[in-house]
Parts: structure tokens; sequence; C-alpha cells
């Protein structure tokens, strides 16, 4: 197979997947328009706030398997089905341990008791998403068009009863049943592709020895997975408790932005992390140092290049979407969208831990970056309102993301390729351009 064939076929299946996710990220978002537009500030914080509650415990629902899943199976495609049967029985494990955790957690925090009730239906979905891990297994088979496929349909269906509902009620709980109905309708179809295109559920297998690797293997990521959620979302159930709900709702139409710019550098490193895996196996060491290079000069680049523009555009962005009752969002976009650009750097580091197999302690730099995030907040919520929260947020980021990189040892390595990328990507984006230009004239 050809240089020219190969490249292709990385970049169709790199566009698969992220038109899948923008398409996720805009039925999202879509949603939460209408539930913004629908309910006010208010009671749209009342929603975002019940969301944000059940995504603090999501990570140890769903344990957070993908990565670690995309790299075993990219590796051994002999084992495909022990992994898969081993990755379901831990996944359905931890979803029980997620919920049971969550019901004692909001009975010690949550004194609203329609919230509460609000919060332990919604984290029914912890039991839904236990098939998520399949996403891992198509793109580790390049198969991001299948993924694609069910964003499609998923999409439709959902939109579709989400504006039959705005018509004729604007219940909070009837929006928080939308987003559940969209994650149980993924789980569905992702185990029905599977059985049409591959093999048949029945013959999964679980696997002790494989199940403890997977645990093993996945816990600090886990646990960096965690302390990551606890300043995405902790920010809100703060700003709740330290102002009102009316607060959570202009914060959190700005994160519903956000969250669309973001899905695209998430989405590139787990599309492109197989490749990296494959180069690094049979490439010479030179060969992947630079390819690594690349992958954090794009990524980091093209994230600093939407920055801009959202920094820009943010005052006719939020008065188009959520009208002008959320124009205190735009103060708040214009920071928080910087927030991306180091979301994506810590993405590429992510991948590039577990493709070293180095990931083993990256949950102390999110660890003390969560710690950091919610003594921020204590402190500058109160006295700086909602901007506080945001840019208590923006300084985590930064330090989990770039500057703990500096003083972990085995991450210094990644804190120079993120500095690198920082002052001369640029130059090397164009100096690959210009080669790709070449070969391709070739």
């Amino acid at each position: 197979m050809g240089y020219k064939t190969i490249k292709k076929g990385i970049i169709i299946n790199a566009l698969w997947a992220i038109v899948s996710k923008l398409l996720s990220g805009l039925k999202l978002i879509i949603i939460g328009v209408i539930v913004a537009r629908q309910l006010g500030p208010d009671e749209f914080g009342a929603y975002s706030y019940t969301i944000s509650f059940v995504m603090l415990l999501s990570v140890l629902a769903e344990f957070r398997l993908h990565n670690i899943l995309i790299r075993e199976i990219s590796k051994d495609e002999i084992n495909t089905e022990k992994i898969l049967g081993s990755a379901f029985i831990t996944c359905l494990f931890f979803s029980i341990i997620g919920y049971i955790t969550l019901l004692i957690l909001v009975n010690f925090i949550e004194e609203d008791s329609e919230l509460r009730f609000y919060i332990l239906i919604y984290g029914l979905t912890y039991f839904f998403q236990t098939l998520r891990f399949l996403r891992a297994f198509f793109i580790a088979k390049f198969h991001n068009k299948t993924i694609f496929k069910i964003e499609i349909i998923v999409g439709l269906l959902v939109l579709l009863t989400a504006g039959i509902v705005s018509l004729y009620s604007n219940s909070i709980l009837l929006y928080i049943l939308i987003r559940m109905f969209d994650l149980l309708m993924v789980s569905l179809l992702l185990i029905m592709f599977y059985q049409i295109g591959f093999k048949k559920v029945k013959q999964w297998k679980f696997d002790k020895k494989i199940s403890k690797e997977l645990i093993i293997n996945s816990s600090p990521l886990v646990l960096s997975s965690l302390a990551l959620v606890i300043f995405q979302q902790f920010d809100q159930i703060m700003i709740k408790h330290l102002l009102n709900e009316y607060s959570v709702g202009q914060y959190s139409a700005a994160v519903s932005i956000i969250s669309l710019i973001v899905f695209i550098p998430m989405v590139l490193t787990d599309v492109i992390s197989p490749s990296l895996i494959k180069s690094k196996i049979n490439s010479k060491s030179t060969d992947y140092l630079k390819k690594l290079q690349l992958f954090s000069d794009y990524i980091t680049w093209g994230s600093i290049i939407l920055c801009i523009l959202i920094t820009f555009l943010s005052p006719i962005i939020v008065n188009l979407i959520y009208g002008d009752k959320y124009l205190d969002s735009i103060e708040i976009l214009k920071v928080f969208t910087w927030q991306s650009v180091f979301i994506a750097m810590g993405a590429v580091a992510a991948q590039i831990m577990i493709i070293d197999n180095k990931h083993q302690v990256a949950y102390i730099k999110s660890l003390a970056a969560g710690i950091l995030n919610i003594v921020l907040n204590f402190i500058w919520i109160p006295k700086y309102g909602i901007m506080g929260a945001v840019w208590a947020s923006l300084v985590a980021y930064v330090t989990s993301s770039y500057i703990a990189h500096f003083f972990i040892k085995r991450y210094k390595y990644i804190f120079f390729i993120q500095t690198k990328s920082l002052f001369y990507g640029l130059v090397n984006i164009f100096n690959d351009l210009k080669t790709i230009n070449r070969k391709n004239d070739d």
C-alpha cells in the first residue's frame, strides 16, 4: 500500500471521526439552546447543575477504559473478544459502584428534594453507558464511519423529540429524560452495529487477568480524569451553592459553546493515536519523535486559531444562540475559550503518555490542579462572582495540562514538546505541509 493511499485512509477516517464528534457536540448544544431558551437562566441553571452533579462520578462509573482499549485492540487483534468481554464486565461493575456513590453523595450534599430526584434519575445513565467502550473498538479498527452513522440516527431522533417536547412542555424532568434517551440510544446502536459488522456479543469472554490489567492500566487515567471532571463540572456545583442557579445558567451557556470547540482536538487525538502506536512499533525513534512533535503542533495551533475566532465573535455567538437573556455569558466566553487550548494540549499529553506507557502517575498533576481549582473557587467566587470561577478553572487547566509536566521527571519531555509547539509550531506545520505537497507532486 503506497504512501498516498495510507495517508488518504488516515485522513478519511479522521474526517469521519471529526464529523461524528461535531454532530454529537452540535446535538448537545442544540438541546442546551432549546432548554436555555425555554426555561430561562434560573431553571436552565437547575438543569445544568443536575447534569454536572451526575458527571462528577461518570468517570468512576465508566472507568475510562476508552484510551487503554484503543491501545490494546490496536496491538492485539487475536484476543479482541476477551478484551471486549472483560471490558463489559468491568464497566458494569463500576457502574454499580458509581451509582451507589452518587446515592450517598447526593443525600449528603443536596438539600433540595426536587434536585435530588433529578440527579438520581439522571444517574441511571451510568448503566446506559456501559457499552460505550465499543467506541474504542470502532476507533481502533478505523471504523469511525460507523460512529458517524450512529450519531446521525440518534441526533435526528433526539432533536426531533426535544423539538416536540419544547412545543408542549417546559418541564426540567422531560429535558433530563431526553438526555437519558440520547445516551441509551447511542449504546444500543453501538452494540447493534457491532453485531451486524463483526461478531456476536455471546462470543465475548470474560478473562479475569485481562480485566485486572485493564483496571490497573486505567486506574491512573481514572484518577486523572476524575480531577479533570472536578474542574470541568465542580465549578457549576460551587456556583450554585455560593451564588445561585441564575449564575449557573449563565456559566453553563458559555461552557456549552466551548464544549463544541474542545470536541475537535479531543477526537483528533483519539483518531491519530492508533497510527502513532504503529509508528512507534515500526519506525525509528527519531521518526516517531518527529511525528509526536507534529501531532502536538497541529492540535495546539488548531485550537489557538479557533480560540482567537471565538474571542472576537463571542458577542455575536451568544446573542445569536441564546438571546438577550444570556448576555452575561459574553465575558465568560471570552476568557473561557482559552481553556480549550490547554484542554487540547492535555489531550495530546495524555495520548503520548499512553502510547509511551508512562501514564501511571498522570493523576498527580490532575489531582493537584483539581485541588487548586477548588481552593481558588472558594476564594475567588465570593470575591469576583462568576468570573472568579472562570479564572480559577483557566489557572487549573494551565497547571495540569502544561506547567505540571516540567516538575514531573518522566513527563518533562512532554513539557518541551508542548513548549516547542507553542513557540515554533506554526513553522513546523508550514514545513510539514511543504513536504506533503512535494510527495503529492512526486
